[in-house]
């Protein structure tokens, strides 16, 4: 019997991240799991980036879109060329040269996406800084071993390069992968500059993978845009901030007012970082107010003694990484002394594993190298509180930066890693 065609991979082991079932990965909010999307797709290009694997034939998988009432929902999928055996396998991919090229009736570029290339230069040639411009033609690397034609390639005296693509149709996260590290290792600002979008409606996929790089800013050349670039000389695009599902009414922008980060992928306000920051800060900003009224005795609302001790030590171990050492789990001088009571009296032994963790992944590392770590391993009980118990689901919740390794990679990605969550800033 011909096997059943199956178009979900039901589970994924993501390097550096653990394994993430189809139901994990529809549950996360659409900016974590499209920067998973992102990472797997720069790491299958050979930059910096993550591997994803099938769980059941070890194949490499990304995650696809598909959309579902009018929602796109995050899929693994396979690789072309993988395991037909796989009871996962989902057939033959499309090629993008192919796609390309029957979105251009044959052609790998449409006359009008040309016309708009050309308004764009004509646009950055009025700024006086100007000194020359290209339209799809070979940009010679510097850094790596093959160049590429940037739509509109413009350099300016005192400000340096910057690259242009601009995006009328759909564009395979592959393209996008490949021109987006391409620049930020070749040090050039890249502005993915979009035909228009309609806020009315779902915006598709291709944008919206754009739009995520972009730090939540859309850029649109508009009849707007254009008149403003006219009066002030210089290129002025109409940016559109994502704000939850939707999006605020378009702001006109300079490109020189932009932030450019690490990835070259410039902003005008971060819509990923800022929010994400906000509601971990607003989660546990409840329990930093109950734990300075607390007395150490009476167990926390909702919890007992013990696991109230281990979130009071667990926001002091934050405390102390974050250069504020308070210690909210006892009357010790500092949390060394506090753990090393509570784990020699054997009250966080089923704790060991949760605190080395939480320890090793804050600036307070070099703890495990102190006694602390000693009396973690010494002291450190058979049953152990997993990452499927209630302790480390409601710790992992609080303090994600540190113990959520989707979270932590995600703000790591984007150099916002707190410094509290970061190892090596101090000696413990």
């Amino acid at each position: 019997m011909e096997r059943k065609v199956q178009r979900i991979v039901e589970a994924a082991l993501v390097e550096d991240i653990g394994p993430i079932t189809a139901q994990d990965l529809v549950a996360m909010p659409e900016d974590t799991w499209g920067l998973l999307r992102d990472r797997i797709t720069d790491r299958r290009q050979g930059n910096d980036g993550l591997i994803a694997r099938c769980l059941a034939c070890d194949g490499s998988v990304y995650i696809r879109t598909a959309r579902r009432r009018g929602v796109s929902l995050p899929l693994f999928a396979h690789y072309s060329g993988n395991d037909p055996n796989c009871p996962w396998h989902h057939g033959r991919n499309a090629v993008p040269d192919d796609t390309r090229a029957a979105q251009y009736r044959g052609r790998q570029e449409s006359d009008f996406h040309r016309l708009m290339c050309e308004q764009v230069a004509a646009l950055v040639a009025l700024d006086p800084r100007y000194v020359r411009h290209t339209v799809a033609a070979y940009l010679p690397p510097t850094e790596t071993a093959h160049g590429r034609f940037p739509d509109v390639y413009v350099e300016w005296d005192g400000f340096g390069a910057f690259a242009v693509e601009f995006q009328m149709s759909g564009t395979f996260q592959t393209e996008i992968s490949a021109r987006c590290k391409h620049y930020e290792r070749e040090g050039i600002p890249l502005l993915w500059i979009l035909f228009g979008i309609d806020t009315r409606a779902q915006v598709q996929q291709s944008f919206l993978d754009v739009i995520r790089r972009h730090r939540g800013n859309a850029f649109v050349l508009d009849p707007a845009a254009v008149a403003a670039s006219k009066e002030q000389r210089t290129l002025v695009l109409s940016c559109y901030l994502r704000n939850g599902d939707g999006f605020d009414p378009p702001q006109l922008v300079r490109f020189d007012a932009l932030t450019v980060p690490r990835s070259k992928l410039p902003y005008h306000e971060d819509q990923i970082v800022a929010p994400l920051l906000a509601d971990i800060e607003q989660r546990r900003r409840p329990w930093f107010d109950r734990l300075l009224k607390w007395d150490h005795e009476a167990p926390l609302p909702g919890l007992d003694r013990s696991q109230s001790l281990l979130v009071a030590a667990a926001f002091s171990i934050v405390a102390a990484a974050n250069g504020k050492e308070r210690n909210y789990a006892s009357g010790h001088p500092n949390i060394r002394a506090m753990l090393n009571t509570y784990l020699h009296a054997g009250t966080f032994g089923g704790y060991s594993d949760l605190l080395t963790r939480l320890i090793a992944n804050t600036a307070m590392a070099g703890l495990l190298k102190s006694k602390v770590g000693e009396h973690l391993r010494r002291h450190r009980s058979e049953a152990q509180a997993d990452e499927r118990s209630r302790e480390w689901s409601m710790l992992r919740h609080l303090l994600p930066e540190a113990l959520d390794p989707v979270v932590r990679e995600e703000l790591r990605y984007l150099d916002a890693l707190p410094a509290w969550a970061t190892p090596g800033r101090q000696d413990g």
